[in-house]
């Protein structure tokens, strides 16, 4: 089974932060066509796309962004994932997928389209 790299997240979410939206899409549409067998960790990317192309200022994305008390609880979070898949019992990648975003979240561009003064929260 071939499953998305950490490198293939990493260079899609810097692509998609730095709104080449059309070439993050490619990258998206790539990873499913060689990783077709992924497809929970593939769902949470899609997810994330849609997220940040549709400006979902309720989603988790945008709160670790945009809430200064949720960013600095990225390792809390992560776990929590963590905690989710153990209960179903399953390496479930969809939560995966997540984690790899909260270990990449410093080291990646500040998404163009986020700003902390778009919500109420900080």
């Amino acid at each position: 089974m071939s499953l998305v790299s950490k490198k293939e997240t990493e260079e899609f979410l810097e692509t998609l932060f730095r709104n080449r939206l059309t070439e993050a899409e490619r990258i998206l549409q790539q990873l499913a066509e060689k990783h077709p067998e992924d497809t929970r960790y593939l769902h949470a990317l899609r997810g994330i796309y849609l997220s940040y192309v549709g400006e979902d200022k309720d989603s988790l994305l945008y709160t670790i962004y945009t809430n200064e008390i949720q960013r600095k609880n990225i390792k809390k979070i992560a776990e929590y994932f963590n905690s989710l898949q153990g209960l179903l019992g399953l390496n479930d990648r969809f939560f995966q997928a997540w984690q790899t975003f909260l270990s990449l979240v410093d080291n990646l561009p500040e998404p163009q389209k986020i700003k902390p003064q778009q919500t109420g929260y900080t």
